[in-house]
């Protein structure tokens, strides 16, 4: 995913909410950008995907799609049903931006959408658990078509964010992804997300650098061919920009200093598989999910 986080007008109202916002925060701290190409997207019967937001090797958040059917009687009338549902979930004491919610006792949480440019600190509600994100219900009898529904917050929503922080002994790590979810609550795709890697500062939803300035590393071509792994630089970057290459476990693998505006790095010693490649040049780094095919 590719693309300009915040139009014109978007900006000016991010700009001077911002000022305000990061003057309180100190923003000593670096905001470090995840692009994922492609998508991780699923879709289908039991599709499930996890995310490790923070590349340590423990997944923080998962996402998954399950169904129900089967048949009932209402005043001697069979139908059947069927049910889609779209969800999500946080992992090892992570949590949502959001609060717990019951409804025919059930328990859940409910994880609102935010705007682009919205704080996420210390201020706001969060939950652990599961949140149902979108449903699908069809109910048929005789065969025909009876009754449908679709709904929840997160039904139909197109590149949308979902607030979390990460919870790691006593601190908090503040960050956004960006989702979207089918009308019919059988496909997510998790376009990008990002974290304040520094505990307990806040982030606004779309900031993908510590400064009110676009992170220009996003505009970072990061590809392979083969058993090379190429990295094309913005003209912005400096001579001291690195690249570290981690494999899905947490574990660094490799790390090459980039010297040029197009860097090829040898990664014919290693297996082939998905990496996640971390681009850092001072307080500004990108990261990006590759598959290495050799």
């Amino acid at each position: 995913m590719k693309s300009n986080l915040l139009n014109s007008k978007r900006m000016m109202h991010y700009a001077a909410s911002a000022a305000a916002f990061l003057t309180l925060n100190n923003a000593n701290g670096a905001v470090v950008y995840t692009d994922l190409d492609p998508d991780l997207a699923i879709g289908g019967e039991g599709g499930e995907i996890s995310v490790d937001i923070n590349s340590d090797g423990d997944d923080d958040f998962t996402f998954f799609l399950y169904s129900v059917s089967g048949v009932g009687t209402y005043y001697g009338i069979n139908f059947t049903y069927d049910v889609k549902i779209a969800g999500a979930a946080a992992l090892n004491g992570n949590e949502f931006v959001g609060s717990i919610v019951t409804n025919s006792g059930y328990s859940g949480v409910y994880s609102p959408i935010l705007p682009t440019g919205e704080g996420i600190n210390i201020d706001d509600a969060f939950a652990e658990g599961s949140a149902s994100l979108a449903v699908n219900l069809a109910v048929s009898v005789s065969g025909f078509p009876y009754y449908g529904y679709q709904g929840g917050n997160w039904s139909d929503a197109n590149m949308a964010f979902m607030g979390f922080r990460l919870n790691i002994d006593k601190d908090h790590y503040y960050g956004w992804m960006r989702i979207s979810v089918s009308v019919d609550a059988t496909v997510i795709t998790i376009h990008d997300y990002a974290y304040e890697d520094v505990a307990n500062q806040s982030i606004f939803t779309g900031q993908t650098a510590t400064a009110i300035a676009d992170n220009s590393l996003i505009d970072s071509k990061i590809y392979s061919n083969e058993g090379t792994i190429f990295v094309n630089l913005p003209s912005t970057a400096s001579n001291s920009a690195t690249a570290s290459i981690i494999d899905l476990s947490g574990k660094l693998v490799k790390t090459e200093t980039l010297q040029n505006s197009t860097n090829a790095l040898d990664c014919s010693d290693l297996p082939s598989g998905n990496y996640v490649v971390k681009v850092t040049d001072g307080d500004m780094s990108v990261k990006k999910q590759i598959n290495l095919i050799k």
